[in-house]
């Protein structure tokens, strides 16, 4: 008799790979759906994941290797599937998240040792009423795969209710995932589970060592034990078995939407992982994101809220000030430090009290503003501001292309001062070391080296060590300092007038996000917006906590203009030797697809917001469609030497 021949279709993990569904290969063995196994893909040996049985092809096909350790559980294969489904386009980078480089190195003995039962609430306090009220609906919902949102204020104690909820999976042999939108979040958040769930609790990212992330596979591979898992987006797909609750905290932040391919959201995809292993899924923020509001109000989700402050030590208040940097009498030696906050910080310091001075870098140098009277140069078009190119010395909208020459003169005021850019993180530092000298200064920002990282000077802060703390996003994301009496956004119009629609939502989270960091250890913070608009009243609404207003308010007004969640969006940039080549390249493709799609929407072609990388020019348009399915048949048509994101953060 001759040797039975068995036939799989397999994902390769690999990029080069982008088919609509998986490659025949065979095998002399039977295998089971989910191995890992080794084919040869295009004259290279690459990892890939059986996806099915498949019948004997027509065609002569090549054998595939294998390694018998390794099967994901049917949660991962179903997530890998349905993940291909909803983010096409590029199945083999989808591929390459469930089934790493290291993968197929787990063993049995990699295993981390057994952890204990012991689960000690007894440091904790008790639950307020609100989050009694919170844990209680959560618990006591019968669907085992329920979905909640957890719209809980700053302070008001929504990690109290996620140890609650994680007791009782842990209790019932289920294990937990908790993402968090950084890497930095990790540490101190599993710091405050261990102290309750002891070696239960576990932590992974990018930085960890090969052998410890072995570990986390190896566990959750070959043993039953529960665990808690704490992490980043790309631990939504570590192979959990008996996975009983999803946390997704902070969920509205951006970091959540990877993007480069496939460009998953995070927030979709633990929804799909949820569903797919009977679990419950928390959606927790302060700040939730207008999508995901929108998405729950109209699919009857629970939305849970929690609005006061659960410290009982002192009760959390802050003061704010507006001030307005066009006002002549505010302006110091240095351009983002106005006088009454010098003197303010002076304060704190006398006092011994730390200070958080915040600058949103992205996108801040090149928008156009009057420094004499705020007013913003915005695209005729699109109501957005406008960014200045130095380089072609044009200011455009990157949204729907349209283009003029730079206004040097205030049209409003005709005053002379109109602004083109704003210094940085390091600038900053540097005013504030001549002006505080002596004051022990940090900056923390994405050009940090590894040992100057947040995550590695956050005890020293905590203790009090550091008078004043400068820094981007990183630095409002849920971080507890309780020596803070002085948090400052140094400019808000370099959020407000970001040039794209997303720009308000963004303003209004970091403003309630800075606002939160004060009054965590003792009395009343200072919260302090220095803007060249002090009559926004967005600015207004974020200071009170105004949610539901400003939600309102940008509903409407996402539905009147056709932006997300009203219209799906299709974001396609090309990369191109020549600035020619890259728009004639969008141009000939928005024709063919207002050809082939006549339903959609094209915005542009634009320049990218950072036009030239790496030596080459992007271009993009934008495709925007009520049915989602429009832009998943224009990605799958796409040729490989384009880029495209579905439900991008931004049209940038």
């Amino acid at each position: 008799m001759g040797r039975t021949t068995y036939y799989y279709d397999v994902i390769p993990a690999t990029a080069k790979f982008r088919g609509i569904e998986g490659l025949t290969y065979s095998s002399p063995t039977e295998l089971s759906v989910g191995q890992l196994v080794s084919v040869d893909f295009r004259g290279y040996q690459t990892q890939a994941v059986v996806v099915a049985k498949a019948k004997k092809p027509d065609i002569k096909i090549k054998d595939l290797t294998w390694d018998e350790n390794i099967i994901l559980p049917k949660q991962s294969v179903s997530l890998l599937i349905k993940t291909l489904a909803y983010y096409p386009g590029y199945a083999g980078a989808t591929a390459q998240l469930f089934a790493p480089s290291f993968a197929a190195k787990i063993k049995k003995s990699h295993a981390a040792e057994e952890s204990s039962d012991n689960i000690d609430l007894s440091s904790l306090p008790q639950l307020t009423d609100e989050q009694a009220l919170a844990y209680k609906e959560i618990s006591g919902a019968e669907d085992s795969k329920s979905t909640f949102l957890l719209h809980g204020e700053t302070g008001s104690g929504k990690t109290r209710v996620y140890i609650e909820l994680a007791k009782d999976a842990i209790s019932r042999d289920k294990s937990v995932l908790i993402l968090t939108p950084e890497i930095s979040l990790t540490t101190p958040l599993a710091s405050q589970f261990r102290e309750i769930f002891g070696n239960k609790v576990f932590i992974n990212h990018s930085s960890l060592t090969p052998k410890q992330r072995l570990e986390i596979w190896a566990k959750l591979l070959f043993t039953k034990d529960p665990i808690i898992l704490i992490g980043p987006r790309s631990s939504l797909f570590i192979p959990f078995s008996h996975l009983g609750l999803i946390i997704v905290d902070e969920f509205h932040e951006p970091a959540y939407k990877q993007e480069s391919a496939p460009f998953y959201n995070a927030v979709r995809i633990a929804s799909i992982l949820a569903s797919e292993s009977s679990a419950k899924l928390i959606l927790g923020s302060a700040t939730p994101s207008i999508n995901e509001y929108f998405l729950a109000e109209n699919k009857n989700i629970p939305i849970l809220r929690m609005t006061k402050q659960a410290i009982t030590k002192s009760h959390r208040t802050f003061e704010s000030k507006i001030i307005d940097l066009s006002n002549k009498n505010e302006r110091s030696a240095y351009p983002l430090i106005s006088n009454t906050l010098i003197r303010l910080l002076k304060d704190e310091i006398e006092n011994n009290r730390q200070s958080l001075l915040f600058i949103n870098k992205r996108g801040s140098a090149r928008t156009i503003a009057c420094q004499n009277c705020g007013w913003r140069a915005l695209c005729p078009n699109c109501d957005l501001p406008l960014v200045y190119h130095g380089d072609q010395n044009l200011i455009r909208c990157h949204t729907c292309g349209f283009n003029d020459k730079p206004i040097y003169n205030c049209p409003e005021c005709k005053s002379p001062d109109v602004q083109f850019k704003s210094p940085g993180t390091k600038t900053i530092v540097e005013q504030l070391k001549k002006t505080f000298p002596g004051s022990n200064i940090l900056r923390f920002d994405k050009d940090n080296k590894k040992d100057e990282r947040l995550e590695n000077n956050y005890e020293d802060i905590k203790s009090g060590n550091v008078n004043i703390i400068v820094g981007t996003q990183l630095l409002i994301k849920g971080h507890d300092l309780p020596n803070l009496g002085l948090v400052a956004m140094l400019q808000a119009d370099s959020s407000l007038n970001f040039p794209d629609f997303s720009s308000e939502e963004r303003s209004f989270q970091m403003i309630r996000q800075l606002s939160g960091r004060v009054g965590r250890g003792h009395g009343k913070g200072k919260v302090i917006i220095q803007t060249f608009e002090p009559n926004n009243h967005l600015i207004e609404m974020a200071l009170n906590g105004s949610w539901q207003e400003f939600y309102e308010s940008q509903i409407k007004q996402r539905k009147n203009l056709g932006f997300p969640p009203f219209y799906h969006a299709l974001k396609i940039e090309a990369s191109r030797k020549t600035r020619k080549s890259a728009e004639a390249s969008m141009d000939k493709l928005a024709t063919k697809i207002n050809q082939s799609s006549p339903g959609v929407k094209i915005l542009g072609p634009s320049p990218s917001f950072i036009e030239k990388k790496n030596g080459s020019y992007c271009w993009q348009i934008i495709v925007k469609s009520r049915e989602r399915s429009d832009l998943c048949n224009i990605l799958l048509q796409l040729s490989g030497n384009y880029k495209a994101n579905i439900d991008p953060g931004d049209f940038l």
